[in-house]
Order: C-alpha cells, then structure tokens, then sequence
C-alpha cells in the first residue's frame, strides 16, 4: 500500500494548490423525490462538493423535467454543494428520430443514435435541445455545468434494444449524408481526381462514384487514413458546435461543459476485426481522435471500472488509473481540465451481494492515484443509480416522462453507495481528511 501511495513531486507541488472538488453520480427518478433532500444531505455530510444529475433512461427528460430537476438543483446549493446536469446520451434520450440523420454502420444498418456529423442535424434538432435545456438552467446558483454521457457510443441497430437478428458493423458513419460530404473533402484535399488516384494507388472514374471504404485492406490504406481524418474532422466540428449552441446561451465560464465517455475512446486497446486485416482502435471505428475533440470542451474524462476481488485488484486498479490518466494528459494538453470518472462499485454488476469491495481504503488509493497526477476533481459511480438494463418495451414505461409524479426505474439494491451506509460513512472520514489537505 505505501508504494501505491507513494507521492510524485509533481503530486506534493500539486497539493500547495486550492480546489479539491469531489463529484458523486445519481439518478433522479430511481427513487421516491422524497428521498432526494435526505440522500443529498448524506452525500454533503459524507464531504462531496458536487452532484452529477441524472434523468436515468431518457437523457433528453432534462429538457421536460425543468421544475423537478431546478428543485435537485436547490437542494444541492442548501447542502452547499453544486450539480453537474446530464444532458446528453446517446442512445438514452428520447428525442424523435428521423432516418436521414441517424448513424449508418459499414454493414448498411440504421442506428438507434443521431449522426453527429450531419449539419443539418446540428444547425436544427440539436441545436434547438442544446439552446433550450442552457435557457432552462442558466440562472440556478446550483449548476456547476452541462455533462454529454457516453459520447460517442455508436448504439444498436435500429431500437433502444436493438434489432434481433440483424448483424451490426464495425465502422461507422455510412448514410448518403455521409458519402457526399466524404466526396467534398475529398475534393478539397486533392482538387483533381490525378492527385486522389496518386495517392490511393488505384483508378477512380469520377468523385460522385467514390465511397468511403468499408473495410480495411493492405491495399488501401491510404484511402482509409482519409476516411479516418475526415470523421476527426467531422467529430471536431461538432464538438465546436456544440460548444458554441451552450454558450451563445449561457455565457458563465463556471458552468463547465464536459465531455464524458469510457477509457476507451483514448484508443489504447486494440481489437481484431472481420473487416480488418491488422487489430483496429476508436480511429478505425468511428474516426476518433479524442484529444482533437475534446479541445473545444471545458473538462473531459476517459472513466474506468474495476472488479474488486481479482488477485492484486488494487494495484492493477491504481496502475490503469494512472495510464488512463496520463494518456488522457497527453491527448488533450497541459491546460485542460480532466475529470477523473470511476466506478465505485464491482464493474461485475451481477456480482452476488453483500459487496464486500471496494472498501473506503481502496477508494482513497485511486483517489490519491489521481491526485498525485494533478487532478484536481475526482468523480465517483456513484450515490444512487437505476437499472439502464431495459428491453424496448420496458424503455417506453420506465422512462421519466413529463409529470411531475416521474416514473421511476428498476432499482440497482446493494450496490452504491446509498445501500452501503458504512463504505459512506468510513468514506466520508476519509475525504473529509484528504479535503484538509488540499485546502
């Protein structure tokens, strides 16, 4: 544990600074509303600065739910805390689809998420969601900023299920949207179609016949490095826009805009592809640079999970913090602000109860992990969480909906915090002591 713990001098220089903001996840319409005033107060005593609020099920919901979640809000700022509202995920929003902007993978199959890269899209549906939930919460003292979940998941074929049967690509985005913008960039690299067959080595008959490619082969590697570098540049786009939608609304720097998904959009693992001659990253998938989108957002995070009863659990979990960590760093520059998100339960979410682990000891080494590293907001998953586990039918009732008297989700028992009452407690001891340190 001592080496584990061990302090960089990055990490003691770090300490001489002020601001440790320690961040916990929940879902508003997992339980009674009754029960938020009591959980949030647990949540203040236990030393958390800030909450991440969720509608569970229907991201979308923080666009309808307005009074309920200003009321959230409020009760976060009496315990003294700010929240984080979840406005955003990609497959758990309940926004009309229409298929001309929905996702298209390599296999031809219409995805249940909305094609980011589609300006018409952007500049009409997502604009208007965007610019209305900031006009919705701009004003409340207890917003701490606007949180985008799971980015850059490319969802199931066709439902919130997914279609039976049907088998799902490997690569996105693949719409008429898609082909024609591809022609236009490609157009504007080479101007002539002698430069473009220079390069890709092959014969092409006119731009209006050229696609992007939908597997990867020795032979046309050049071609698929385009197809890669235009989705970057498509992803960078959007992230503009999407930052530029919040703020033509709401002006205030202190309302972070945060770009949030799992370590692997840092593209450090590596997986075999039937569509692919040689392993593929997140670049190959969906033509993801993540340090090139994330440098229009305020805080970005690359969030893990751990399983707790491995041997040597700890030192695996404080070894892929670190990597997460510094690969994040490396990605999105010295300046940026990194939100280190990580599971505060077993990542086996079937795992039998009682939990034993992760225990409060653990939770601090990774915490400690992180700060040694210059971070200086740790994120835990979380207070209270509902089951996101649902087939269609079960989406279309268990979702929020527009009353006031919400819907509410299956319950997650025994896993978080708010069932664990002496994991928060020796917690809470914990952070309150780590606080003092860093004031």
């Amino acid at each position: 544990m001592s080496l584990l713990l061990a302090g960089s001098t990055f990490g003691a220089e770090a300490r001489k600074t002020s601001g440790l903001r320690i961040s916990v996840w929940y879902w508003l319409n997992s339980v009674e509303k009754k029960q938020w005033e009591p959980d949030f107060k647990s949540a203040a005593d236990a030393g958390f600065t800030d909450m991440v609020l969720c509608w569970g099920l229907d991201s979308a919901a923080v666009s309808f739910q307005k009074e309920n979640t200003r009321w959230a809000l409020s009760l976060c700022h009496k315990y003294g805390m700010r929240a984080y509202i979840l406005i955003w995920h990609p497959t758990h929003n309940s926004l009309p689809r229409r298929a001309e902007f929905q996702q298209v993978d390599n296999r031809g199959n219409l995805l249940f998420t909305f094609n980011p890269f589609n300006r018409q899209w952007r500049s009409t549906q997502w604009k208007d969601y965007l610019m209305g939930v900031a006009n919705a919460y701009k004003d409340h003292p207890g917003l701490a900023g606007y949180l985008f979940d799971d980015t850059f998941s490319p969802g199931p074929i066709g439902s919130f299920e997914g279609e039976k049967g049907k088998t799902p690509g490997e690569f996105v985005s693949y719409s008429s949207y898609d082909f024609e913008q591809f022609q236009q960039w490609l157009r504007k690299k080479y101007q002539t179609l002698a430069r473009l067959k220079e390069s890709w080595g092959t014969d092409v008959v006119g731009w209006e016949k050229i696609g992007p490619p939908k597997e990867i082969t020795e032979r046309n590697q050049k071609a698929w490095s385009d197809w890669c570098d235009a989705r970057s540049q498509w992803f960078q786009e959007w992230g503009e826009d999407t930052v530029r939608f919040i703020r033509e609304v709401d002006h205030s720097p202190d309302h972070e805009i945060y770009l949030e998904d799992g370590q692997y959009v840092l593209g450090l693992e590596k997986q075999e592809s039937k569509n692919s001659f040689r392993p593929v990253t997140v670049r190959d998938t969906l033509g993801l640079q993540f340090g090139a989108v994330a440098s229009s957002f305020d805080a970005v995070c690359g969030y893990t999970t751990f399983r707790w009863e491995i041997p040597d659990a700890l030192a695996k979990a404080v070894k892929r913090t670190r990597e997460t960590l510094e690969s994040t760093r490396s990605q999105v520059g010295k300046q940026k602000k990194i939100i280190y998100t990580f599971w505060v339960t077993d990542a086996d979410v079937d795992k039998p109860l009682p939990l034993k682990y992760p225990d409060a000891e653990q939770i601090m080494a990774v915490t400690r992990a992180a700060l040694d590293l210059g971070i200086r907001h740790v994120d835990y998953y979380a207070f209270r969480i509902g089951d996101w586990r649902a087939d269609n039918a079960e989406w279309l009732v268990r979702r929020p909906g527009s009353n006031l008297d919400y819907v509410r989700t299956k319950p997650v028992p025994g896993r978080y915090l708010c069932d664990r009452p002496d994991l928060l407690r020796d917690l809470g001891m914990a952070l309150h002591r780590l606080k003092t340190e860093y004031q």
